[in-house]
């Protein structure tokens, strides 16, 4: 029986209207490469990714639309790939491989600034003046601005309240309990061994068996040298291509 791999790629988008969104300088083409090497060993993939991710020049390149072995799942947002997840752990997968550059944030609202002075102006006025109170303003004003539709383009004090979005590795391994977990971590500008200590941590907290931690830095050189780590702490073993990451990561799959 065919092994069964799930591998999540690109960046998120986040909405703040109808046409402005947030979103990171992801490209997926880890994820894409990923699949390219497993497809190309007879596995059968499913590659949940942002839709600029599924229409790029290298998804074409390999031509993985007419591949009979790969099931696509075009997304946008966080919470349709949370979504796509939870619909596809209704099926046993071998090994999922969640390279995805998920974003941290998402829009909650817009307001003009404008606006919000006006509001908390009259606050003060009727002696809503504790921290607690402001707080509440703040948060929650009433002066928000309508995003269900193109927001205007005339606005030189608009401002968009952020907040977090789900940190979908958490849920990994009730969704996929049976399969091998990869995660992967990115931090900036900082030592090896505080990279490979922050990693660690995060395969232990999120039960995941293996996580690949890199460097933001060492990518802005043209460096893509990565480093595995699990439970126990780093495995010496370093990649400095996808190819290395896919040699090693299919010797990880679990015997069921």
């Amino acid at each position: 029986m065919k092994k069964k791999i799930l591998i999540t790629a690109g960046p998120t988008n986040e909405y703040i209207d109808e046409v402005m969104k947030i979103t990171n300088m992801s490209t997926g083409r880890l994820g894409i490469e990923l699949t390219k090497n497993y497809l190309n060993e007879g596995y059968e993939v499913t590659l949940i990714a942002t839709r600029s991710v599924v229409r790029s020049n290298l998804y074409e390149r390999y031509n993985l639309e007419n591949n009979p072995n790969l099931k696509t799942i075009p997304i946008e947002t966080t919470e349709d790939m949370l979504q796509a997840l939870i619909n596809e752990s209704k099926n046993k997968y071998d090994l999922v491989i969640h390279s995805s550059a998920v974003g941290d944030y998402k829009p909650e609202f817009s307001f003009r600034m404008e606006d919000l002075a006006d509001e908390l102006a009259q606050a003060i006025t009727q002696g809503l003046i504790t921290k607690e109170e402001i707080l509440s303003i703040l948060t929650n004003p009433k002066c928000k601005v309508n995003d269900d539709t193109k927001i205007s383009s005339y606005e030189p004090h608009l401002t968009v309240k952020l907040t977090l979005t789900p940190k979908l590795i958490s849920k990994l391994r009730k969704l996929f309990p049976e399969a091998t977990l990869i995660g992967f971590k990115l931090l900036e500008n900082v030592t090896k061994e505080h990279l490979l200590e922050v990693a660690t941590k995060l395969c232990i907290k999120n039960d995941m068996d293996y996580i690949i931690a890199n460097d933001l830095h060492d990518l802005r050189q043209g460096t893509h040298l990565s480093f595995l780590v699990n439970k126990d702490g780093y495995q010496n073993e370093q990649f400095k291509s996808p190819e290395d990451i896919f040699a090693s990561t299919k010797e990880k799959i679990k015997s069921h």
